[in-house]
C-alpha cells in the first residue's frame, strides 16, 4: 500500500469520527434551538465561501475547461451528493434517534455496491445479492418496529436517512470520474455551490425564522461542530480520498459508524440501545459481512493501481 493511499484510509476514517459524533451533536441545538433546514442552508452557505476562498488562495492560477457531459455530471454531484444528501440527512435526524439513523446509515455499502453493480458492471455474486436482502431486512425492521414502533413521527425520520444513504451512495458513484481529471477542491466548491442554489427555496423561510440571538452557548458549540468538522472538513476528507480510494471502499468505513455514534450517543444519555435496535444491527451487519468478499476483491485491486 502506497503512501498516498495509507494517507487516504487516515482521513476518511477521521471523516468517518466526524460524521459519527454529528448524529448527537447535532441533536443538542436542533430542533431545540435551530431549526434543521436553518442549519442546512447556513452550512452549504459558509462552505462555498470557505471553499471558493481556499481555493482562489491555494490554486490562483488553476484553471479548468469542462466538457458539457463533466458539467452535467457535476451538477449531479451537486444536487444528490449535497444538496438531497443534507436535506434529509438533518430533517431526518431531528425527528429520529441518533442511534437509529447510525444504525439505517450502515446499509450505505449496500446501496454502493447495488450502484456500482449497474453502473460499473462489478456484478455481486449470489452470497452478495444474498446479503444485500438481509441487511435491507434489517433496515426494515429498524425503520418499522423501533423507536415508538409506528408512529409517523419515528417513520418519516428514519425514511429520510434511508434516502439520505441512497443519495450518498449515489454521489460516490458519480464523482469517482470527475476525480481522474479534476483537483478534489475544485470540485467541493462547485458542488456546494449548486447545493446552495437548489436549497435555498426550500431552506431560507425557517432561516429566518430562527432567532439566533436566543441560542444558548452549547448551542453555538454544537452548531460550530457541524460547521467546521461535519461539514468542512468531512467533504473534504471524503472527496479527496475518492481520488485514492474507490468507492465502494471509501462507503465500507461507514460499518464504523453505528459503533462509534452508538457509543457516543449513550455516553451522552442522548439515545438507549434497546434490544429492537441490537436486533437490527445484527441482521444489518450480519448481510453486509455476506458482501465482505466483493469488498476484498476491490480493496485487493487497489493494492495492485
Amino acid at each position: 500500500m502506497n503512501r498516498q493511499v495509507l494517507s487516504a484510509h487516515f482521513f476518511i476514517f477521521l471523516a468517518t469520527c466526524f460524521t459519527s459524533m454529528n448524529y448527537s451533536i447535532a441533536k443538542i441545538v436542533m430542533p431545540s434551538e435551530i431549526h434543521p433546514y436553518s442549519i442546512v442552508l447556513t452550512r452549504i452557505i459558509i462552505s462555498v465561501a470557505f471553499f471558493f476562498i481556499l481555493d482562489a488562495l491555494l490554486y490562483p492560477t488553476k484553471k479548468y475547461h469542462l466538457p458539457f457531459q463533466d458539467i452535467i455530471r457535476l451538477i449531479s454531484c451537486g444536487v444528490v451528493g449535497v444538496a438531497l444528501n443534507q436535506l434529509t440527512l438533518y430533517k431526518g435526524l431531528s425527528i429520529t434517534t441518533p442511534i437509529n439513523a447510525a444504525l439505517i446509515v450502515a446499509t450505505i455499502p449496500i446501496f454502493v455496491l447495488i450502484l456500482s453493480a449497474l453502473f460499473l458492471r462489478n456484478l455481486p455474486s449470489w452470497k452478495q445479492s444474498l446479503g444485500v436482502l438481509i441487511s435491507a431486512s434489517g433496515a426494515y425492521y429498524l425503520i418499522m418496529y423501533t423507536s415508538g414502533g409506528l408512529e409517523i413521527k419515528n417513520l418519516t425520520g428514519d425514511l429520510l436517512i434511508l434516502m439520505n444513504c441512497i443519495s450518498y451512495a449515489i454521489y460516490l458513484v458519480l464523482v469517482k470520474p470527475l476525480l481522474e481529471k479534476y483537483h478534489p477542491l475544485f470540485l467541493t466548491k462547485w458542488m456546494f455551490a449548486v447545493a446552495a442554489l437548489v436549497v435555498f427555496p426550500f431552506t431560507i423561510q425557517d432561516t429566518l425564522r430562527t432567532d439566533w440571538f436566543q441560542v444558548s452557548t452549547e448551542g453555538w458549540l454544537a452548531y460550530t461542530y457541524i460547521i467546521l468538522f461535519a461539514t468542512l472538513f468531512n467533504y473534504y476528507f471524503t472527496t479527496s480520498t475518492l481520488k485514492w480510494l474507490n468507492p465502494v471502499t471509501t462507503a465500507a468505513y461507514g460499518y464504523l459508524q453505528p459503533f462509534l455514534a452508538t457509543l457516543f450517543a449513550v455516553c451522552l444519555g442522548l439515545d438507549v440501545l434497546s434490544t429492537e435496535k441490537a436486533i437490527a444491527g445484527g441482521v444489518i451487519f450480519f448481510g453486509i459481512v455476506l458482501t465482505g468478499k466483493w469488498f476484498q476483491r476491490n480493496s485487493d485491486q487497489e493494492k495492485k493501481e
